[in-house]
Parts: structure tokens; C-alpha cells; sequence
């Protein structure tokens, strides 16, 4: 997918919800982008290339609540905070995987990481075995099936 598809699906679902209130201090899409140096110092730490579509969506978006997913900021607000260094650097230190995005169980949707590279895939990583089964092609179909819930 594209980001010009993908821009047009998060304008629909901005939209669909223009006018509807949450929960008092509760945003649906937080956008909390990432800068240039703070990706690049992200990928030094974590021994990992990330995949291009993956930053240019956190420079333009960012991290936080994105509708129906929590995807992991590259910087956290505070101490207490997980962000994408804090997760991957706790839970991940054999460097074969960066995770982005809790799934809620324990489990983790990411990237596994070849040869200091991260695939496009997205995949899913399952806290009781450490297995990892694809999710989807890309960061940006990822976001749109299980962010947006276009297509489901």
C-alpha cells in the first residue's frame, strides 16, 4: 500500500469519527512523531535498520493511540512510559526482533530483524513460545486492518 491510499483511508476514519467524544483525556489518534535524529539514535541502539515506511509514518503520525491499536512511541512522555527503545531493549535483547505494537495478551506485533535489517512484514510474536507468524505485507496495510479496521 501506499501512503496516498493510506492517507485517504485515515481521512475517512478521522472523518467517520469528526464530532463523536471519548473518555475525557482519551485521543484516539495521539500523534506523537518522531524525529530524523531520534529514529536514527532509536536504530543504533536496537542494532536495527528500520524499515522506511515504518519512520516516514512516525515522522508524519507518530506513536501513541492510533484508533484501534496502541503503537509504541520512539520517545516516551515520561520515566514510566514504554516507548520503542524501553520494550525492545527489556524484552527483545537477542536483536532479531522490534516490536511495535502490543497486542494485548503479552504478545507483540513487529519486525524480525535479519543481518541488522528489519523486513517490511509485520509480524506476530507470541510471549509463550517466542514464535513468530506473519501479520501483514506492510507497516501501512498493518495500520489499515488492524488500526483502522479497513477491510476486516
Amino acid at each position: 500500500m501506499e501512503f496516498e491510499e493510506f492517507e485517504a483511508h485515515l481521512a475517512a476514519a478521522r472523518a467517520k469519527r469528526a464530532g463523536l467524544s471519548g473518555p475525557e483525556g482519551f485521543e484516539v489518534f495521539e500523534c506523537r512523531t518522531a524525529s530524523e535524529d531520534e529514529l536514527l539514535r532509536a536504530e543504533v541502539a536496537l542494532h536495527a535498520q528500520l524499515p522506511g515506511e515504518y519512520k516516514e509514518f512516525m515522522k508524519r503520525h507518530g506513536g501513541g493511540m492510533f484508533l484501534f491499536l496502541d503503537l509504541l512511541p520512539v520517545v516516551g512522555s515520561g520515566d514510566q512510559e514504554d516507548d520503542l527503545l524501553k520494550v525492545n531493549l527489556r524484552e527483545f535483547d537477542a536483536a532479531n526482533f522490534v516490536a511495535v505494537a502490543p497486542v494485548g495478551t503479552g504478545d507483540w506485533w513487529g519486525f524480525s530483524v535479519i543481518d541488522g535489517r528489519c523486513g517490511d512484514q509485520i509480524n506476530f510474536w507470541d510471549h509463550e513460545d517466542g514464535q513468530v507468524q506473519f501479520e501483514a505485507a506492510s507497516f501501512l496495510d498493518f495500520l489499515t486492518h488492524e488500526g483502522l479496521r479497513v477491510g476486516r
